[in-house]
């Protein structure tokens, strides 16, 4: 399963851990691949021979991990579980991220951004949207998640408050393919105003990511053009 926990064996020792960690890279993937092992004595495998493992995933879960907790969080919040993904919530203001206003989030996390990030477990199948209260705590949150697998990076700003991040994390070291990965400004271009309408916009995107569509509104990149 995706949290690393496993239902049967396929002998136990090395060549299980090996399968274990091969699974978890899989994860997120449509890929199948095969993998042959060659049982030996330094293995703790007496027996000897070889073993022939498919690993193939399926069922994956889409995790999306919604950073903001405010109005429009608020609002894109329910929309994505009706779309199907697993709901994780996080602010580091209590008075908002909390189980009475985000009830039907599958886990809520309120504190530190930073002390919360390197708990969370991203996979290629991971969405993460960025909708914070203050614009260093969502240049903060991208440049964590610029550093791990995700299928969808979006980040809410005007194009000159996304510039100026984008900016600064070139000059930390971000390749231009690396912050190509944003979309920013986040959600697709249907003139929202509301919290309900830019949660619309968002998950409109989101789903267009989901099914591989090219929508035209990919990041801005370091042009501050869309």
């Amino acid at each position: 399963r995706d949290d690393g926990s496993i239902v049967g064996s396929v002998g136990g020792g090395k060549v299980e851990a090996d399968v274990i960690q091969q699974a978890l890279q899989l994860m997120g993937t449509e890929k199948a691949v095969k993998r042959e092992y060659t049982l030996t004595e330094d293995q703790d495998i007496l027996c000897g021979g070889k073993v022939e493992i498919l690993l193939e995933p399926f069922g994956a879960v889409e995790r999306a991990f919604l950073f903001g907790a405010g109005h429009v969080g608020q609002a894109l919040a329910p929309l994505l579980k009706k779309a199907g993904f697993h709901l994780t919530v996080v602010d580091d203001r209590p008075e908002f991220a909390n189980a009475g206003r985000f009830s039907e989030a599958d886990e809520v996390y309120a504190g530190d951004y930073a002390e919360i990030l390197p708990k969370l477990r991203f996979t290629p199948n991971t969405y993460v949207i960025i909708v914070t209260h203050a614009h260093r705590f969502d240049e903060t949150v991208l440049e964590y998640c610029l550093k791990q697998p995700a299928k969808y990076l979006g980040m809410i700003g005007s194009k000159k408050k996304t510039l100026t991040i984008l900016k600064h994390l070139q000059k930390k070291g971000f390749s231009d393919e690396e912050l190509s990965r944003v979309h920013s400004p986040v959600g697709l271009n249907i003139g929202a105003e509301t919290p309900f309408e830019i949660g619309i916009s968002i998950l409109a995107e989101m789903i267009a990511v989901r099914h591989g569509v090219d929508t035209g509104a990919a990041s801005m990149r370091l042009t501050g053009k869309r």
